[in-house]
């Protein structure tokens, strides 16, 4: 039987992304409304991408010496106050310091899951928590736009203050829930342990995102530089997507905040419902063993998607074509770490997850910018081209990929 404190982990980890859900796709148009640009909002997401690719390594650093506990209640409350800011500033600048400031703190499911093994010492049982806990949250960030969407559209000159407010709620919420978490045998380092982190916390902030950078130096690229790439172009293509998908609904169909963030769920139901059926995928490929034809058929998938997409003359096309996307998106981030895990034998797998997120961070740092000039300076209908001509890249590498085996090694 599941334990007192693992259940409200993993309520902790769903209340968190049903607040993300709520407000993060409406902050671009939000920003449009207050005056910006394409290039603002393109910015704002990397700013936000490239604050959290330092600051994963650092606050799990912090939460080891400090514990894991206080550096979560830090984090929770410290994004309360920045979301509850974010709903009532009119100012674009400090909204670029907030989304910063929320790149930094908002480590609360890296945290939550860091807590498991605190409270369940079996290890066979913390996968299955954290299986769990991954589905609970992917609820969670299903229902958040729909709600979110559906306050906005019922009071629309100021939905997005009550959207922060409650989002702020959400936050203090979780750090009350965690403050109930009783006390464990969790070792933390000694106070003269911790005297050059305490004293040089900039230099720690520095070595956070420096660690992004070292973990890619070592893997040896010549032996998975393709597989690298492949992850690049499909991350690349859905960050440019989900950079931009909010207001191309509007701008293109007319739609109400209400209708998008139905449209954003159905694609994450989608979504959540192939990453489960990955085993029974996988029976179809049992011939396939280095992946590279699954590979080739995600990215053809997500090619015939996204030009689809992109040539959709109404809502229903749209919407229709989301489904092909949706499975292509989630099955191919499981067969690149798939194909990686393949090729490394057991060898430094732990370094080439750490590359392979790394890969996906920098991806998302990029991809926004790039959405946001496109949009800024050919217009948005123009910015999906770009995630479909990453696929297709994708598409004609892998096919060469799968029809060369013998060069796969």
């Amino acid at each position: 039987m599941m334990s007192f404190e693992i259940s409200l982990l993993q309520f902790v980890a769903f209340l968190d992304l049903l607040a993300v859900g709520l407000i993060v796709p409406l902050i671009p148009n939000h920003v449009k409304q207050m005056g910006g640009s394409q290039l603002y909002i393109g910015l704002l997401g990397s700013i936000y991408a490239g604050f959290q690719l330092g600051a994963g390594p650092l606050i799990g650093s912090l939460s080891d010496i400090r514990g894991r506990k206080p550096i979560l209640l830090l984090t929770l409350l410290v994004c309360s106050v920045a979301y509850m800011t974010l709903g009532l500033t009119s100012s674009i600048a400090i909204i670029f310091v907030l989304r910063a400031v929320l790149g930094l703190f908002k480590q609360t499911q890296l945290l939550t899951k860091a807590l498991v093994p605190d409270y369940e010492k079996v290890e066979s049982k913390q996968s299955q928590i954290y299986g769990k806990m991954a589905a609970i949250s992917g609820v969670g960030i299903t229902l958040g736009p729909i709600f979110g969407g559906h306050i906005v559209e019922d009071y629309p000159h100021y939905g997005f203050t009550i959207i922060g407010a409650i989002v702020s709620t959400f936050f203090l919420i979780n750090a009350g829930l965690i403050y109930m978490l009783p006390k464990t045998d969790c070792i933390i380092k000694t106070k003269a342990q911790t005297k050059d982190v305490s004293q040089n916390f900039f230099q720690s902030l520095l070595s956070g995102i420096k660690q992004t950078f070292v973990e890619l130096s070592k893997v040896e690229w010549l032996k998975y530089w393709k597989i690298f790439m492949f992850q690049a172009l499909n991350s690349f293509a859905m960050g440019v997507y989900y950079s931009s998908y909010a207001l191309y609904l509007k701008t293109q169909f007319g739609l109400t905040p209400k209708n998008i963030g139905y449209v954003v769920s159905i694609q994450g139901v989608i979504g959540a419902i192939s990453s489960f059926l990955m085993g029974r995928i996988n029976s179809l490929y049992v011939h396939d063993k280095d992946y590279s034809i699954r590979n080739n058929h995600v990215f053809l998938l997500l090619s015939t998607s996204l030009l689809g997409i992109c040539l959709a003359f109404n809502i229903y096309m749209y919407s229709i074509l989301l489904i092909p996307l949706a499975v292509g998106n989630a099955v191919g981030r499981l067969v690149t770490l798939e194909m990686v895990l393949k090729r490394s034998k057991g060898d430094h797998r732990g370094t080439l997850i750490g590359a392979s997120n790394s890969v996906r961070s920098l991806t998302g740092v990029i991809a926004p910018m790039v959405a946001g000039f496109i949009g800024e300076f050919f217009g948005i209908s123009y910015v999906l081209y770009a995630s479909f001509f990453s696929t297709f890249v994708g598409l004609i590498f892998s096919y060469q990929f799968r029809s060369k085996p013998s060069k796969v090694d």
